[in-house]
């Protein structure tokens, strides 16, 4: 999170909006692609919800937050207001510098410039995905599991739900 701070970012929206949309994928295991989808209205913070639309695949679903994502989540919402003003609801609820919505590709660009800096090694790719966060996401919850004992075959379509894969049998690949 500390090389986020580094990235160029003249008015700081790049920064603060990398390293809350990398924590937001690493907790919820959403696709790279979601969370750019989220419009202001989509965010129940109230709640700690989110719900995704304009998936692959056209699946929505509403995903839990964790207290911490939730907060992060609020804390950048309040942030981002008092550096760009109120915000409509059906507005984005990403941005970067200027002002302007946050898309994937300049997002995979900043992850592109960090990356190294997790000091990973992926096997079967040379570096670091956004990605790889939903997979590790996936694999922890499985681990999870088999630690505290549950039936791993009768969880798998909680998971599948929540991933938004549209057959569990997509999930059982993990």
């Amino acid at each position: 999170m500390r090389a986020c701070d580094g990235l160029f970012s003249p008015d700081g929206i790049r920064a603060r909006t990398v390293k809350t949309v990398i924590g937001l994928l690493w907790a919820t295991g959403m696709r790279p692609s979601e969370p750019f989808n989220l419009h202001i209205r989509d965010v129940d913070l109230e709640r700690n919800i989110a719900f995704i639309r304009e998936t692959k695949f056209s699946k929505e679903r509403i995903i839990p937050l964790s207290e911490s994502a939730a907060g992060q989540m609020k804390a950048y919402r309040e942030w981002i207001g008092g550096v760009l003003g109120h915000k409509r609801p059906e507005e984005p609820f990403f941005y970067t510098t200027g002002g302007k919505p946050m898309v994937e590709k300049a997002m995979r660009y900043a992850f592109k410039l960090i990356r190294d800096s997790i000091h990973a090694s992926p096997k079967g790719y040379p570096h670091v995905r956004l990605y790889d966060f939903r997979h590790t996401r996936a694999c922890n919850t499985i681990l999870q599991w088999l630690r505290t004992g549950e039936d791993i075959n009768a969880c798998l379509h909680t998971l599948s739900a929540y991933l938004g894969h549209v057959h569990p049998e997509d999930t059982y690949w993990y």
